[in-house]
């Protein structure tokens, strides 16, 4: 558990629905945020707009989310940590560990799960 105050948006849409995204994904997240007396889940479409996305492609390529780091007040600070593809239970439970260690340094998150900043490339 941390007492970092973050907001965690899970990708609903398209292709983030199948296997990696599903109830082990979403019930591991949910069970970090509500330990962490700072924390939001929060589930959401594609930001993504990415051609797999739009295209509604039933294989499962990987889960997307994302960590905003703010304070206790839920103003946003810092860069989004964009995380992602989440293809397997152990890559959830990799964020997950990461996310309940408090530390939203996301160079201390398994290099195959960083995505990189928002808007931007890693």
């Amino acid at each position: 558990m941390t007492d970092r105050p973050y907001t965690v948006a899970v990708c609903r849409a398209g292709p983030c629905r199948g296997p990696a995204g599903g109830p082990d994904l979403m019930g591991r997240m949910a069970e970090v945020v509500r330990r962490s007396p700072h924390a939001v889940l929060v589930r959401t479409g594609c930001v993504l707009r990415a051609p797999r996305c739009r295209s509604g492609a039933a294989h499962d390529s990987g889960c997307y989310l994302w960590v905003q780091p703010c304070d206790t007040r839920r103003r946003p600070y810092g860069t989004v940590i964009a995380i992602g593809p989440v293809l397997t239970r152990q890559d959830a439970e990799s964020v997950a560990t990461w996310l309940a260690g408090g530390d939203l340094d996301a160079d201390r998150l398994d290099p195959h799960l960083r995505a990189g900043a928002l808007g931007g490339a890693r």
